[in-house]
C-alpha cells in the first residue's frame, strides 16, 4: 500500500512545499519505491504531473495556489532515480506508464488527467500512447519532443540543453562521461539565476519573484540528491529513437506554447503538432519557457478539466 506522510522530508521540501501537500511513496512489484507529492483537495479531479528535466515532484507546486478554487488534484511521482524514488537501469519512456498505472491504482483512481511540462513532456506521451483509456484529458507545456523534432529544433534550443543533448547523442559509452560535468553543474545553486540572464523578457519577470525561483532551485537541487545519473538517463532517452509513435496516438492533447521560450523554441511545439493527429496547439505571444505555466496555469488547469482554456 502507499505510504503517506504530512511531512516534508528534507529542508528543500520542507521550504518550498505548499499547505496542505503530502509525501507518498508506493513499493512497485520490482521493488523499487516510487515516490511523489500530492496536491490540492483529494476530492478534486485528478491530474498527474510529469516533471520537467533535470527536477522533480517539487517543481509540480507552482500549479498548487490554483488547485482548490479549481478543484483540481494533482499527483507528482518522481522519475526513477530522481529525488525519493529508486534508480533504475535501463529505463524506458514505456517503462513509466507501468509505474504510473500502479500508482494510480494504489490511489484508487481509475482514470486521470495529464501534464508533461518541459522534459516531462516525452513522458506524458507515453502515458497517452501506452493507457490511452486511463487518461481523460491532456497537455503539454513547452515540451521536448520526439528525436526528429529535437534535431529540426536543435540550433534553436536553449545553450546548455542543446549542448547536453549533442553530448548524449555521442552514445551509450561516452555520453555518460561528458553529460555528467553538464548536468551535475545544474546542481549547483544559481544556474537558474545564469539561465534567467539568458532567458525571454517574460521569464526574467517570473523568475524575479522568490516564490517561483525557490521551488524551481529546490526541485533541481532535490531531484539531483542522488546524483547525475537520472539526468544522463533522460537526455539518452530524449535522443534515441522512441518506443511508441506520436502517430499512433489516439487521444487529444492541448500543445501549449509560449511565442517567446527561449529554452524549448515554439517550432518544437509545432513539430509536436504535425507529428500528432490529435495535438491542438496553443501558442500564446509574448510568454515564455517559464512564464507560460505560471502566468496560465489556471487556463491550464481548466482545459485539462474539460471546462475550456481561456
Amino acid at each position: 500500500m502507499p505510504k503517506r506522510s504530512g511531512a516534508a522530508g528534507s529542508l528543500e521540501e520542507a521550504r518550498v512545499m505548499p499547505a496542505g501537500a503530502s509525501l507518498g511513496s508506493v513499493s512497485l512489484p520490482d521493488g523499487r519505491r516510487l515516490a511523489y507529492v500530492d496536491y490540492g483537495p483529494r476530492s478534486g479531479t485528478p491530474i498527474l504531473y510529469c516533471h520537467g528535466f533535470p527536477s522533480c515532484s517539487l517543481e509540480a507546486g507552482l500549479l498548487a495556489p490554483v488547485l482548490a478554487a479549481e478543484g483540481a488534484r494533482l499527483i507528482a511521482p518522481d522519475r526513477p532515480g530522481y529525488a525519493r524514488s529508486s534508480p533504475l537501469k535501463g529505463r524506458t519512456l514505456g517503462g513509466f506508464a507501468h509505474d504510473a498505472a500502479f500508482l494510480m491504482d494504489h490511489l484508487g483512481l481509475g482514470r486521470v488527467a495529464v501534464i508533461g511540462v518541459s522534459g516531462g513532456g516525452p513522458y506524458a506521451l507515453s502515458l497517452l500512447a501506452n493507457m490511452p483509456e486511463r487518461i481523460t484529458r491532456s497537455a503539454l507545456v513547452g515540451a521536448l519532443g520526439p528525436p526528429m523534432a529535437l534535431r529540426a529544433c536543435r540550433d534553436d534550443l536553449f545553450p546548455l540543453v542543446r549542448g547536453a543533448l549533442r553530448l548524449a547523442d555521442l552514445g551509450p559509452v561516452l555520453a555518460p562521461l561528458v553529460a555528467w560535468p553538464v548536468t551535475r553543474f545544474l546542481r549547483l545553486r544559481g544556474r537558474l539565476r545564469l539561465g534567467a540572464r539568458l532567458a525571454s523578457a517574460a521569464d526574467r519577470e517570473v523568475l524575479a519573484d522568490p516564490a517561483v525561483l525557490d521551488v524551481l532551485v529546490a526541485a533541481q537541487y532535490e531531484g539531483m540528491r542522488r546524483g547525475a545519473q537520472a539526468a544522463v538517463q533522460d537526455l539518452l532517452l530524449y535522443v534515441r529513437p522512441w518506443d511508441f509513435s506520436l502517430a499512433e496516438i489516439p487521444s487529444e492533447c492541448t500543445v501549449w506554447h509560449g511565442a517567446a521560450d527561449r529554452i524549448v523554441p515554439v517550432r518544437m511545439a509545432r513539430e509536436i503538432a504535425a507529428l500528432m493527429p490529435g495535438a491542438r496547439l496553443r501558442v500564446i505571444e509574448g510568454e515564455g519557457h517559464y512564464s507560460l505555466p505560471i502566468r496560465y496555469r489556471s487556463a491550464i488547469v481548466r482545459d485539462l478539466m474539460g471546462r475550456g482554456g481561456s
